[in-house]
């Protein structure tokens, strides 16, 4: 995955520097109705993937910021969650089970994500900052792989469960970054021709 982030934040700062360099700026004051509907189910996809049976880590603010909910107001650990969530499997008749129906509707989240991202791919005016809301959403899913296999491993769950959600997980988080990477072409090529110049006379040559 750090090669998938590596190439969104070479094509960010390629837009940037696109827009130092040039001196024209084409604005548009309306947005396609359609563009705007698929970056609000972007946002409500993303806000649904964040949620979690356990406390949510401090380093995970995605479902506070999405969610609208408030700021924690003492810190969580990774292992202070995985702790809570294990507190609740262990006193559930099957806590395998149940947690298996969670990370079952973690990867539902995740699926649908992936549709809300496609989408935005295509929409007329893709932005970098749908790129932010998606990069967001793919750490906060690592995160929850990392807890559901930790606590998979505290209750002794079968190998076979582990590897499971590991793989289900693995492949979930490939798509999202597969996405992620074609958004912010998109989203950059945009940029790039927001801020393009004027076409430039016949025999001139342009420069930045």
């Amino acid at each position: 995955m750090g090669v998938f982030r590596g190439r969104r934040l070479g094509l960010a700062a390629l837009a940037l520097a696109l827009a130092g360099c040039s001196t024209v700026i084409k604005t548009s004051t309306d947005e396609d109705a359609t563009s705007i509907a698929e970056r609000a189910a972007l946002m409500e996809a993303a806000a649904g993937a964040a949620w979690s049976p356990w406390p949510k880590p401090s380093s995970s603010s995605i479902a506070e910021r999405l969610a609208g909910g408030e700021p924690q107001t003492e810190r969580v650990s990774r292992d202070d969650a995985v702790e809570a969530y294990v507190g609740v499997l262990k006193n559930a008749p099957d806590g395998a089970a149940d947690l298996m129906n969670d990370a079952s509707r973690h990867l539902a989240a995740a699926k649908a994500l992936k549709t809300a991202a496609e989408e935005a791919c295509d929409a007329g005016s893709p932005r970098l900052s749908d790129v932010a809301i998606l990069e967001d959403a793919i750490a906060d899913l690592r995160e929850t792989r990392t807890i559901y296999v930790a606590s998979l491993k505290k209750i002794d769950a079968e190998k076979d469960l582990i590897e499971q959600v590991k793989r289900d997980f693995d492949g979930a988080l490939k798509d999202l970054g597969d996405v992620a990477d074609q958004l912010a072409e998109n989203a950059m090529k945009r940029r790039a021709d927001n801020f393009a110049g004027p076409a430039a006379p016949a025999g001139s040559t342009g420069s930045f």
